[in-house]
């Protein structure tokens, strides 16, 4: 019985190969790899979703894959061979497209930016647009990372989603108060109670958020003392409350966006067989291209150099989109406070999407905005 087949060339950093298998769902995939290759993960994804994948380790050599393609081409003669030139090295992918394209043999590519399918033979057949199937799970294999800890994928409860719109919709007044929330968690001993001095007692607004912080059941008021909840709670009150701001309202787009796959918060991830762990706020699949976003509550300065906590977590975006998200990864910075000049400046040149202050009040606006750009 004949078999439909795609050959492609396996790139560390593009995962064109896997989103075209899922949708055109071939029985096998042939993979040509470099030795040093770990390709151990794009296998194991393939494996579990039913596709065969067979491999053979190619060197740089034009004549070397001209051989190897003249075998594959012969143990496949009885089978629908197709080419999947989205990855690759560039001469390595040229000569196989040659030899593709000198048989009559269809190939394909996938943009990495837009999840368009371009058929490069036949030219005449008409691009499509693959459907958005990998998981975040799936995706990270296919870089050689792995979750520790796939953190929370519902929704939050109606009432602390109340009361993150109610902290955005009065960002202009609550700034100073709500850092010191901020510091009063964080400062919160090991029984979790923070006892407040008189300078608390000056902040306008301090007192009405911690009412609305004890009418949703995360801590307790007893006079001058901060009793939280439990550990959760102390770490929602830290900051946590923005990370499930940016996260239900994701959970909520899913119904106008269908292309986001998969949803999660607080994800830990480890690269390799490392040991140093990632956490990522917010992390989602669209398009079949990985989203990672950064939530911030604390004030940055505005000294300029790399050195700032507003720099640093720009540079940490950028790390974690290349090393996690390949080629087409994606990042954003979201900030309860003003981000200076130059973090946004640093931000615009590494290709990082920035959300902060008041325009958290047109978030959901922001948020389309970043997972349905090609860039």
């Amino acid at each position: 019985m004949s078999k439909n087949v795609q050959l492609a060339i396996y790139n560390r950093k593009h995962a064109g190969i896997v989103s075209a298998a899922l949708d055109l769902n071939p029985d096998e995939v042939i993979l040509l790899h470099r030795k040093e290759h770990d390709i151990e993960g794009i296998k194991s994804v393939l494996h579990s979703r039913g596709i065969k994948c067979q491999s053979q380790m190619v060197s740089f050599d034009p004549k070397q894959i001209r051989t190897i393609l003249k075998h594959i081409f012969f143990d496949n003669k009885d089978n629908k061979l197709v080419f999947n030139s989205s990855s690759g090295h560039r001469m390595m992918v040229l000569v196989t497209l040659e030899q593709f394209t000198s048989k009559t043999m269809d190939a394909f590519v996938v943009d990495k930016f837009t999840n368009q399918l371009h058929w490069l033979h036949p030219c005449e057949r008409e691009s499509v647009e693959l459907s958005s199937k990998l998981k975040i799970s799936e995706y990270l294999k296919l870089f050689s990372s792995q979750v520790l800890n796939k953190g929370k994928t519902s929704a939050e409860p109606q009432d602390r989603q109340a009361l993150t719109h109610w902290l955005i919709d009065n960002i202009e007044q609550f700034g100073s108060s709500l850092a010191a929330m901020n510091h009063i968690a964080m400062r919160a001993d090991i029984s979790l109670q923070y006892h407040m001095d008189k300078h608390y007692k000056k902040k306008k607004y301090l007192q009405q958020i911690l009412s609305k912080f004890a009418n949703v059941g995360l801590l307790r008021i007893t006079q001058n003392k901060i009793v939280f909840k439990n550990e959760e709670s102390r770490f929602y009150a830290n900051g946590g409350w923005l990370e499930n701001h940016v996260f239900s309202t994701i959970y909520h787009m899913r119904q106008s966006r269908p292309a986001i796959s998969d949803l999660a918060k607080g994800m830990e991830v480890v690269r390799a067989k490392g040991t140093v762990k990632n956490e990522i706020d917010v992390i989602a699949m669209a398009n079949n291209r990985l989203h990672l976003i950064e939530c911030k509550t604390r004030k940055f300065t505005n000294k300029k150099h790399a050195n700032t906590p507003g720099s640093a977590a720009i540079y940490r975006l950028d790390t974690l989109k290349e090393s996690l998200g390949g080629n087409s990864g994606k990042a954003m910075l979201v900030s309860y406070q003003r981000l200076s000049r130059y973090t946004e400046q640093r931000a615009m040149d590494l290709g990082i999407y920035c959300c902060s202050y008041s325009q958290l009040k047109q978030l959901k606006e922001h948020l389309y905005k970043f997972i349905d750009s090609s860039t």
